[in-house]
């Protein structure tokens, strides 16, 4: 088991501030890093490492105005491995030029300069965080270079390491520890905020409802929240929950919230939604399933009825398809895995996140002036609880504990935040507004803003270039909204140029979208991908024929329209201004 060095051993500076940022890295793996230029250091001397370290974070906070340390580890020539951010806050290492490079990958620093070799000892510290990341921290499979997903030479002399495979731990990663479910809370995921919420008690709660999301196995909680809230024009994600094909379970609604998933019952019933086809359920989403069927019982003290959308009354639908709908008539057999405390839906089993973050939540009643002051740890108990309602009645709302859009509103008026920015503009309860300027820049902004945390005209264009730029309201004030696209832009988008040539990476990025074989080339199996998504997510009654004809170019607009608001006319007809549309879409991840 490798031993990690604590931040507080290398007398790390604290944060500049705490992010709920999206964080998904078993999407990707670890990216590995050099230290790069340097005027060097004592190698020879183990205690000249700590000092690097806070070297390395103090050019980080001071000189870059990141929040903290960019990297979640290092690895110092001796082997020792040093926590940066951990493995619970995405790093900030590994740039935007690829999209979900932080949000999907760890970065781990070699600390060596250019021209060095790294020891033998860095090598097996490596491949022991890595084993370690992978086990107790949700990384991925994969092992990249920085200069897999970035102009830039790093990692150095690491490169060949990374190149050849020798920094896999391979089969020495220690067996894992007994399965529970933990749900990927919203901020994880990246979710919007809710524009209303609907609180349920489960004393309400009678029944539990399966249902399949009927397209790839590859979409994602957020894509399908887009198009709810965009298409459909709900308030929020339907589901309460959802599962993907590795049994991982996000936050929807949550248990605590009214749904949308099959009308008549989403007070009565706690739908849980697969995210893939008919068939394709594997053991370990059914496992996820059950559990949370299990742990709903628990919540409401009652046995609740087992459930299926089609064989709800009132619901004509084929969902959840042949397979999930004999399994839970079967009795959802399964093996009994308990879903861990503190997950799904206000951490810790209250609360309420369609709005913000528990860890938001703590933030501002700290700001209010809560005395103790909570601890800022994204997790839902009695302290929090209280602290909450506090609040709630500070700024004269019904202090049930729930932060939905009644208590934010109140809250933004208390404190005045239709500004605060400083220089007397923009809004900073999101990101501060050095923390703006960085997004605006990193988004390739020109000229580029000065990072000087100061609100002024420039950077209320910038904002506003921004928020043209990831498909919200260009107003200048960075809300919840604005955040959320941001992300999706960075984590999903298909970084396009909006030229209307529907040439290899376009279509790569529609196959990717629609869940076809992303080689490029459109044809009449890409067409029939097409057309069936348009039926799933756009109630096309298209016939799947794979002919790009009129009536799916027609549909595919009105598709468009009510995703991103295009304006186009459904005329029927493939040109430029449609494939500029879509690329709009792809690019902010939402076709």
């Amino acid at each position: 088991m490798v031993y990690i060095v604590p931040r507080s051993a290398w007398n790390a500076r604290a944060p500049r501030q705490h992010t709920d940022e999206p964080w998904t890295p078993w999407n990707g793996g670890v990216i590995v890093h050099h230290k790069g230029p340097g005027s060097g250091y004592p190698y020879q001397d183990h205690q000249g490492c700590y000092e690097q370290v806070r070297v390395i974070q103090l050019d980080h906070i001071e000189r870059r105005v990141w929040n903290d340390i960019a990297y979640n580890y290092l690895v110092c020539t001796h082997g020792w491995v040093f926590e940066g951010r951990g493995g619970k806050i995405r790093s900030a290492a590994n740039g935007v030029e690829t999209t979900g490079a932080n949000q999907n990958w760890f970065a781990v620093m070699g600390m060596i300069e250019v021209g060095d070799e790294p020891s033998s000892a860095m090598l097996q510290g490596i491949r022991e965080i890595i084993a370690h990341v992978r086990q107790y921290e949700k990384a991925g499979p994969l092992i990249r270079g920085h200069m897999d997903v970035a102009t830039t030479e790093c990692p150095g002399r690491l490169s060949r390491h990374v190149a050849s495979g020798s920094l896999d731990p391979g089969g020495s990663v220690p067996s894992p520890p007994p399965p529970q479910i933990e749900i990927v809370p919203r901020a994880q995921w990246g979710a919007r905020p809710a524009r209303a919420v609907s609180p349920v008690q489960p004393s309400a709660r009678t029944g539990f409802t399966v249902h399949y999301s009927a397209g790839p196995p590859t979409q994602t909680p957020r894509q399908i929240q887009n198009y709810h809230m965009d298409s459909n024009g709900w308030d929020d994600i339907g589901y309460n929950f959802l599962v993907d094909r590795a049994g991982r379970v996000y936050e929807g609604r949550g248990w605590y919230v009214q749904g949308a998933h099959a009308t008549g019952h989403n007070v009565t019933h706690i739908g849980a939604c697969f995210i893939g086809r008919d068939g394709e359920a594997t053991p370990d989403a059914l496992r996820a399933i059950r559990a949370l069927y299990l742990h709903a019982n628990k919540l409401t003290d009652r046995t609740m009825a087992k459930t299926w959308h089609g064989g709800l009354s009132g619901q004509a639908t084929p969902c959840p398809g042949s397979s999930l709908r004999a399994w839970v008539q079967g009795g959802m057999a399964g093996d009994d895995v308990p879903v861990a405390d503190g997950t799904g839906g206000g951490s810790g089993g209250g609360g309420m996140t369609s709005v913000r973050s528990v860890a938001a939540q703590q933030r501002a009643v700290n700001d209010l002036g809560h005395s103790p002051a909570l601890e800022v740890d994204g997790f839902w108990g009695p302290k929090t609880d209280a602290g909450v309602r506090w609040l709630q009645q500070k700024v004269g709302v019904t202090a049930d504990g729930l932060w939905g859009p009644d208590t934010e509103r109140a809250y933004r008026t208390a404190t005045g935040d239709t500004g605060g920015g400083s220089g007397g503009g923009g809004m900073t309860s999101v990101r501060s507004v050095a923390g703006q300027q960085r997004a605006v820049n990193d988004l390739g902004h020109s000229p580029a803003l000065e990072v000087d945390g100061f609100w002024g005209p420039k950077t209320d264009a910038g904002v506003r270039w921004l928020q043209q730029k990831v498909g919200v309201t260009a107003d200048g004030l960075w809300g919840p909204d604005t955040e959320a696209a941001y992300h999706a832009y960075l984590g999903e988008g298909a970084r396009l140029d909006v030229d209307g040539v529907f040439g290899p990476a376009t279509v790569a990025a529609t196959q990717r979208a629609i869940g076809a074989t992303a080689d490029g080339q459109w044809g009449p199996a890409s067409v029939r991908a097409l057309q069936q998504h348009l039926n799933n997510w756009g109630s096309a009654g298209l016939t799947v024929d794979g002919d790009m004809g009129p009536a799916t170019v027609s549909a595919l607009q009105r598709h468009l329209n009510k995703m991103t608001k295009a304006g186009l006319e459904a005329d029927g007809l493939w040109g430029p201004a449609t494939v500029r549309a879509l690329q709009k879409a792809l690019n902010l991840g939402k076709l």
